[in-house]
């Protein structure tokens, strides 16, 4: 597994204001902490264009994302940049947020999430447009052109339902060339656990290249 492995790339993107976070709110002078969408996703795709231009990743790396991060990873499209965004082997999405709508209305009983909603779009009408399964744009979304699209989620996670893992599961299953390439990975942990402890994110990601390694 080690030979097919050649480096990781950690990605990081600037924040939406939360001034009410109960224990580090943002503050309006902090420029990392300021952004609406599609701000976020932009920095992501810079960063994987930077990689192309430096590794030749097209076609030869996983794009995995966690929670916002998995988000992102299945919103990727050639929309926002000029060059176009190279295509990953294999999207992996782990404890992910994929009917925009339906996440609120799961949650609804707690302020926070329509807030924190509300601050990456406070545009409400691109809600549909920007989560990755309601919006029904074809050939435009990175994740279609990949090999396999990998979906985890853990029974323990207590921010994110597992509805969101199956929305997204539908969402692939929907494009008639991805009826053999869609995967479920059971994970375990509870939501930050899963990236804090390395070893649950690392066992995820190392199925995922078995997974893509059996994919024809």
């Amino acid at each position: 597994m080690r030979g097919s492995i050649a480096g990781f790339a950690s990605i990081n993107y600037r924040l939406s204001p939360y001034p009410s976070h109960p224990a580090n709110p943002s503050s309006p002078d902090d420029p990392s902490r300021n952004v609406r969408y599609p701000t976020h996703l932009l920095d992501v795709e810079h960063a994987i264009l930077y990689l192309r231009d430096q590794y030749n990743i097209a076609n030869r790396y996983i794009l995995v994302g966690h929670s916002a991060g998995a988000t992102m990873a299945f919103e990727l499209r050639n929309w926002y940049v000029h060059n176009k965004i190279p295509t990953p082997a294999a999207v992996l999405g782990v404890e992910g947020i994929y009917h925009f709508e339906a996440f609120i209305k799961a949650h609804s009983e707690v302020p926070a999430y329509q807030e924190f909603m509300e601050n990456a779009f406070p545009d409400k009408t691109l809600w549909e447009k920007a989560a990755p399964y309601t919006n029904r744009e074809c050939d435009f979304a990175t994740w279609e052109h990949a090999k396999a699209v990998i979906i985890a989620h853990s029974d323990q996670d207590e921010l994110v339902e597992k509805a969101q893992a199956l929305f997204m599961l539908e969402r692939a299953s929907m494009t008639p060339r991805f009826k053999e390439k869609v995967h479920f990975l059971e994970a375990s942990g509870s939501h930050d656990e899963i990236w804090q402890s390395g070893h649950i994110l690392a066992d995820l990601i190392t199925k995922s290249i078995k997974i893509l390694q059996q994919t024809v």
